[in-house]
């Protein structure tokens, strides 16, 4: 990039109601905290700024959004809902307390939502805030994205949740996940980069927002009732039974493909959970229930360069375990595959 660098504010660690990153607690499994564990490249934020990385192959999935399989298939009933009424979208809209979930994680079904959370303390994050604002406003119908400001001096508490720690921070969502974000500031042309590069990863994959006045039809399919028996039996921490709901609408030859992939993703979380929780989770769990995917296979990578016989084929075998949990054409993992190729001989 040949932009300078870009610059961010540290945000200071105070009490209560000041900023801090979300601990190894509860906090893990709120849909805020969820949604802020993105990675970039191998890193998982917060990290130190650095410019926007505008290529969509480095757009990377975390781990799995660990307790809202239940609330992801509430919130596209609530898409659905607003559909039908045919409100109108703000396109440039300031997020609170009370339309966080509306705003961020309901929009996210239908239209990618980025997302800037910011101060007027910040130098320069006014000035950036206004130039995403003003790319949303001027798009032609209908739009294919939305924008969203999230003013941490007046809902600090929203800042808390995503474990912000310096501002500006602009992060990327679509489908109630992350996709990629970026620390500090950066000029109109590379925002307009980053939009582009957001648009170009989830272009096909969402249905984007209801037309106003005119009610959509109910081409979507009701919730599979298994997740949310999923959802319930990992609140109960009964993570065997949740791996077998799971299992269930894997193995259903008639299930969405949609809904197979998702259970394959809530599986994996269910087993490692499962580990965590008897005392049996190695590094390799770790890494993935903290979302840090690219750096358990990186470790996987590694031990195979540098081991031989039956520890070189333990790890390869743990890799390919690794690939079956996720979608075969995801960018990382073909990476990943190809470096796994490489350092078998």
């Amino acid at each position: 990039m040949s932009s300078p660098g870009p610059t961010a504010t540290v945000v200071p660690k105070t009490d209560g109601t000041g900023m801090r990153g979300a601990g190894p607690d509860g906090e893990h499994r709120s849909r805020a905290a969820a949604v802020v564990r993105v990675r970039v490249d191998g890193m998982t934020s917060p990290r130190p700024a650095g410019p926007a990385d505008s290529s969509p192959n480095r757009f990377a999935a975390r781990a799995v959004d660990l307790g809202a399989v239940k609330e992801a298939a509430d919130a596209r009933d609530r898409a659905k809902e607003e559909a039908v009424s045919g409100a109108p979208v703000a396109l440039a809209a300031p997020v609170t307390a009370e339309s966080f979930e509306q705003d961020l994680v309901v929009r996210s079904t239908q239209v990618p939502v980025i997302v800037q959370l910011g101060s007027s303390r910040a130098p320069g994050s006014d000035e950036m805030s206004h130039a995403f604002a003003s790319s949303a406003l001027g798009q032609t119908e209908p739009a294919s994205w939305v924008f969203r400001y999230v003013d941490v001096d007046t809902v600090p508490e929203i800042a808390q949740a995503f474990g912000v720690q310096s501002v500006p921070t602009v992060l990327a969502l679509a489908a109630g996940r992350p996709l990629t974000s970026f620390e500090g500031v950066q000029p109109p042309e590379q925002t307009d980069r980053f939009i582009s590069a957001v648009l170009q990863a989830t272009a096909g994959k969402l249905p984007g927002l209801p037309s106003t006045g005119e009610p959509a039809g109910d081409e979507e399919s009701p919730a599979d009732p298994r997740f949310t028996e999923a959802a319930e039996a990992l609140d109960r921490e009964d993570y065997v039974g949740a791996v077998a709901l799971y299992d269930a609408v894997i193995d259903d030859v008639g299930a969405p493909a949609e809904a197979v992939s998702e259970a394959k993703a809530a599986r994996a979380t269910a087993v490692l959970l499962g580990r965590s929780a008897d005392g049996s989770a190695d590094d390799i769990d770790r890494m993935l229930l903290e979302g840090r995917r690219r750096e358990a296979f990186d470790v996987l990578i590694d031990r195979m360069r540098t081991s031989a016989g039956d520890e070189k084929d333990a790890a390869r075998t743990r890799l390919l375990g690794l690939f079956s949990l996720y979608d075969p054409a995801d960018p990382e993992v073909i990476d990943a595959r190809t470096r796994m190729a490489s350092a078998l001989f």
